[in-house]
């Protein structure tokens, strides 16, 4: 397999309603797909979500290093077979340059192992060695005003979800847990995500508060670059400490291992580089003892919520989010909806690549820019 096209496309897709947490608001969602066509006329495609508070890195950043970096590295580029195909393109895009551009990287992996998969007629669960089994995705409700978070709540209700994950770091925090826990009932595992709401005597103080209403874990408590402050609250609470912004490369993902500072890492692929780099700071988490749950970003479409389930079949994770643009997105990019069903249940997807195919006239309708260049 030989590449021999790439084209870039640049997003806007509007939400369908306002998604708040501390450190952002969203009302629409800029993504960058890639497409690559290999020398037998096969297509593959993949997705980044460049978000600037989490990895410093903007949308026009990651187009920057995809023209001027990743397009010229992979002149030339191809794969034999599946093992060569995993040691080139980690080869290809060594981690100090990565963490630049990580939703590129994201994105331009995602693409080829699409088309390796399409052209070897394998899943890209194939590729990463995994089992196929279903797992069950988590409900997230983000900071919203009263009346979309009792619609959300009954949705959630409704939909029998087992597992929910509540934004939180303002005033409101306690009415919310004690109107979540009223409707979904005790049996519903809740865990709160603060996106580095609080320093870390506020975190414990407000943890403790938060106790009374059962909650399992607690996500990114304190600011990202605080690891001091997160091992603190990660030996001062009586719950695991889940690091999400903290966490997003390699690096650092050795430092809190080394440093003990918390119990889950949160894999999110657009903001680790790809599912290879994803897959890596898994293993590193698991040779300290550190468990994982799969992450996604705001406004992601088919693309990056099917590469998601691919690396939630071939890892062992407690929690999983994702598989939200059909609740979330005014349109989707994919035929194939990939979503879930009662209780959150997900079953894996079949087909080769990606097990998805792109509506050509949605990508084309939904892009502010698309170039095509051709590959030597």
């Amino acid at each position: 397999m030989r590449l021999k096209q790439i084209e870039f496309f640049r997003l806007q897709i509007q939400l369908c309603m306002p998604i708040k947490h501390h450190l952002a608001e969203h009302t629409y969602s800029e993504n960058l797909v890639v497409k690559v066509v290999t020398d037998s006329g096969v297509a593959g495609y993949g997705e980044g979500v460049a978000r600037q508070y989490v990895t410093g890195e903007t949308t026009d950043a990651s187009l920057s290093f995809l023209r001027d970096y990743l397009i010229p590295r992979i002149n030339g580029y191809g794969a034999t077979d599946p093992a060569d195909l995993m040691q080139t393109f980690t080869d290809l895009v060594p981690s100090h340059q990565r963490i630049q551009a990580p939703a590129a990287c994201c994105a331009l992996e995602l693409a080829i192992f699409d088309a390796a998969g399409k052209t070897w007629g394998l899943s890209l669960t194939d590729l990463l060695g995994g089992t196929n089994q279903p797992f069950v995705y988590s409900a997230i409700i983000p900071m919203m005003d009263h009346a979309s978070f009792q619609r959300l709540l009954s949705l959630i209700r409704d939909q029998r979800m087992a597992f929910v994950k509540i934004k939180v770091g303002n005033n409101k925090d306690l009415e919310i847990l004690s109107q979540v826990r009223q409707t979904l009932g005790e049996e519903v595992d809740l865990r709160v995500d603060a996106n580095g709401a609080w320093s870390a005597e506020q975190a414990e103080e407000r943890i403790a508060a938060m106790m009374v209403y059962g909650i399992s874990a607690v996500e990114q408590p304190v600011a990202k670059e605080n690891f001091h402050g997160l091992k603190r609250v990660s030996e001062s609470v009586p719950i695991p400490v889940i690091a999400d912004e903290s966490v997003c490369f390699e690096q650092d993902a050795e430092n809190l291992a080394s440093q003990e500072a918390c119990q889950i890492f949160n894999l999110r692929l657009s903001k680790c580089g790809g599912i290879l780099a994803a897959a890596r700071i898994y293993e590193i988490g698991r040779k300290k003892g550190i468990n994982a749950q799969l992450g996604c970003q705001v406004g992601e479409t088919g693309i990056l919520a099917a590469a998601g389930r691919h690396l939630a079949t071939s890892l062992e994770l407690l929690y999983h989010e994702g598989s939200y643009a059909s609740y979330l997105l005014e349109e989707d990019i994919v035929n194939e909806p990939v979503s879930f069903g009662l209780g959150g249940l997900a079953q894996p997807l079949a087909g080769h690549g990606l097990g998805v195919t792109v509506n050509e006239d949605a990508l084309q309708r939904l892009a502010v820019l698309h170039e095509k260049i051709s590959i030597l």
